[in-house]
């Protein structure tokens, strides 16, 4: 079994901006599924920025990294 070590800050930027990226632009069949998408993309996103304002104080590498665009 793998130890599971503790995330860093940057780790956890990167795990919330990876499940933001794999969400954008998808497309669905349904308006279901179209309403959950805009959902999540919209609270993933709202963490996003909550986490960037929580850790002002910390140095999160900039380099190549943006806050994901909001959909349209």
């Amino acid at each position: 079994m793998a130890h599971n070590h503790p995330l860093s800050d940057e780790e956890v930027y990167d795990l919330i901006h990876q499940a933001l990226a794999s969400l954008l632009n998808k497309t669905v069949r349904t308006k279901h599924a179209q309403d959950v998408l805009s959902m999540a993309i919209r609270d993933l996103s709202i963490i996003q920025t909550a986490f960037l304002t929580l850790s002002d104080g910390v140095k999160l590498p900039q380099s190549g990294r943006e806050q994901s665009p909001q959909p349209e």
